[in-house]
């Protein structure tokens, strides 16, 4: 199927590309000497998942290039099958995307794709939670039902409204996006043709314009809905552990508890 300029720019992986930036530390040590640059090296796990979410509430799918794949989606997307279902379900992730170096060690997300044992095949791809749970990895050349077995599991755990269900109406939007397109080129190209047989002062422009207008309208209806089906609810997960808040202390004779109005005084 050959999709419309439309389409085409929805069917796109918005790819996120974190960089880990060392501090600079200016100031002088004791000695007299000063500090520098943080020198490169592997982040703590956690730290290296704050970076890659960067605040952002929805599972992660991480996956790091290779010599052969590099500048392409080969890993996530086939070459042989139609790509479109993976594509608006990734959406509904924060996708990030690594170098080859990652496997260094020296790299600061090599924790990511760390082996947990010698000689286990380090995964080209893998879906997690925010946190670093649930975390499923994937070699590459998965079959395409394997991976969208694994997006509808995650989709279905993170969000409260029905993926599945979704993805069928966008499809059908997607369609419908064709069809503007069409309208929207046959009614310019009559317009061109207009404008050189009786020049841009012709009556029948008007009616062209007018034409044109209808299409608008019925495009922002249709990214309306668009945007109604991409608004899936987030469940309300369970806060990382580093985020759980701290065993309330108890307050010193005389304090007022936390939480409670400020007693007033006579």
């Amino acid at each position: 199927m050959r999709r419309g300029k439309t389409a085409k720019e929805i069917l796109t992986i918005d790819w996120v590309y974190p960089v880990w930036k060392p501090v600079v530390d200016d100031r002088p040590a004791s000695d007299g000497s000063t500090r520098g640059v943080q020198v490169e090296r592997a982040l703590p796990l956690e730290q290296a998942y704050e970076l890659v979410t960067d605040g952002d509430r929805r599972p992660l799918l991480i996956l790091r290039e290779c010599e052969k794949c590099k500048g392409t989606d080969h890993a996530l997307l086939s070459r042989s099958l139609d790509n479109e279902q993976t594509v608006l379900l990734t959406h509904w992730f924060r996708c990030v995307k690594l170098p080859t170096n990652v496997v260094d060690d020296k790299h600061p997300f090599f924790n990511l794709f760390k082996r947990e044992k010698e000689g286990q095949r380090i995964p080209h791809l893998f879906f997690v939670d925010p946190d670093g749970s649930h975390k499923a990895e994937l070699p590459g050349d998965q079959p395409q039902t394997a991976l969208w077995n694994t997006m509808f599991e995650y989709l279905d755990r993170c969000y409260a409204e029905s993926a599945k269900e979704a993805i069928k109406e966008l499809r059908q939007v997607l369609g419908q996006y064709d069809k503007l397109d069409a309208e929207e080129q046959l009614v310019k190209s009559r317009m061109d043709r207009e404008i050189e047989k009786n020049g841009p002062e012709s009556p029948k422009l008007k009616k062209f314009d007018a034409d044109l207008g209808k299409v608008a309208k019925k495009r922002e209806q249709l990214k309306a809905r668009e945007s109604e089906l991409r608004d899936l609810a987030l469940k309300a997960m369970a806060a990382p552990k580093s985020a759980e808040a701290a065993p309330a202390q108890p307050a010193p004779a005389g304090d007022a508890p936390a939480g409670a109005p400020p007693v007033q005084k006579s």
